[in-house]
């Protein structure tokens, strides 16, 4: 199971609270899975054949999905908005029904990351 939580609408901006749905704070978003060949470990564009999940883009605050995935492979998760340039804050949950000893979890940074 994946959640992608985006941070705005309950706490206060600049020292005052936003009003019910927190439009301005947050944004259409989605996570996507993809899996990756041997030897990746990131994709230079978008690649609708290695694409094993993408969930619904959505304007809420939690955005979550249930998948199976096969053991011995590599995947990339990859949290977007809607539009290009859009930015937010977020946090994504991964939840496993594994032994932590049986799966390996970390961040890549692609070197055009700032």
């Amino acid at each position: 199971m994946i959640s992608l939580t985006q941070l705005g609408g309950r706490l206060p901006v600049e020292g005052s609270y936003s009003e019910y749905p927190f439009s301005e704070q947050l944004h259409y978003a989605n996570v996507c899975i993809f899996e990756l060949p041997k030897g990746v470990e990131h994709f230079d564009a978008f690649d609708q054949k290695k694409l094993v999940f993408c969930g619904p883009i959505k304007k809420e605050r939690e955005n979550s999905g249930r998948l199976k995935l096969k053991g011995e492979k590599s995947y990339m998760m990859v949290c977007s908005t809607e539009l290009e340039g859009k930015k937010g804050d977020f946090y994504l949950s991964v939840y496993f029904n594994q032994r932590n000893r049986d799966v390996q979890l970390r961040r890549i940074f692609h070197e055009d990351d700032k």
